[in-house]
C-alpha cells in the first residue's frame, strides 16, 4: 500500500493539554507517515490505531523537544520521530498478542470489560480516597499536574524548587497511603483521625 493510500492520522495544532506541538514534529510527522503506516501493516492486523499511535508520538516527541530547549527546525528530526513511533507500535503489537493468547474475542468479551470496569472503578475509589486526605498544599500540586502542568511549571507557579516541590508531595502520598492502610488492620473508629491529620497537614 503506498503512502497516499494510507488513512489519515489527526494532525493537532495543540495537544490534549493545551500545549502547541511543534510545526518541525508535525512536518516530519507526515514526512514518514506512509512508512510508519506500512511498517504497522506488517506488524498489526488493525492498521486504524497506526493514526493513534502517531498522534500520541508526536505530542511526546514535541514535549521531549521542548524539555531539552531544541530550537524548531534545527535539525533533522525524523528518525527520532520514527524510532519512537516504532518503539510505540512494538508495545501495542505485544499488548495485543498477549491478549490473543487468552482466548477468541468471543470468549474475553464478557470477561475483559468486567474486568477492566471493576479495575477502574476500584482505582478511582482509591485515587478520590487519597486526594480527600491529602493536604491542601498537595492537592492544588495534584491538581496543575493533572492540568498538564510540568514539575517545572508548577514549582514556578507555586514559588518552590523541584526537588523540594516533589519531595514534600510524594511525602505527603506516603503518609496518606500508610494512613490508609492503618486504617484497615484498624477499628472502625480510625476515620476521624484521620480526617485530622488532613485538615492539618499543611501547617505542619
Amino acid at each position: 500500500m503506498s503512502s497516499r493510500e494510507a488513512p489519515l492520522w489527526w494532525d493537532r495544532e495543540v495537544d490534549r493539554a493545551g500545549r502547541p506541538i511543534r510545526p518541525d514534529v508535525r512536518a516530519a510527522a507526515h514526512a514518514i507517515w506512509g512508512s510508519a503506516y506500512r511498517h504497522a501493516q506488517s506488524l498489526i492486523s488493525d492498521c486504524s490505531q497506526a493514526a493513534d499511535l502517531m498522534e500520541t508520538t508526536v505530542t511526546q516527541v514535541s514535549r521531549y523537544l521542548d524539555r531539552g530547549e531544541v530550537e524548531v527546525f534545527s535539525r533533522e528530526i525524523g528518525g527520532l520521530l520514527m524510532l519512537s513511533f516504532q518503539r510505540a507500535l512494538h508495545r501495542r503489537a505485544a499488548k495485543l498478542k498477549r491478549l490473543e493468547t487468552l482466548g477468541g474475542s468471543a470468549e474475553l468479551s464478557n470477561h475483559a470489560v468486567d474486568q477492566k470496569w471493576a479495575h477502574q472503578v476500584h482505582a478511582r475509589l482509591q485515587l478520590e480516597q487519597i486526594v480527600r486526605l491529602l493536604c491542601d498544599r498537595s492537592r492544588t500540586i495534584l491538581a496543575l499536574r493533572y492540568a498538564g502542568h510540568t514539575w517545572k511549571e508548577t514549582a514556578q507557579l507555586l514559588g518552590e524548587s523541584v526537588p523540594a516541590l516533589r519531595s514534600a508531595f510524594w511525602r505527603d502520598v506516603t503518609r496518606v497511603k500508610g494512613e490508609l492502610n492503618n486504617l484497615r488492620c484498624a477499628q472502625p473508629g480510625g476515620q476521624p483521625q484521620l480526617q485530622q491529620n488532613a485538615a492539618t497537614c499543611g501547617t505542619r
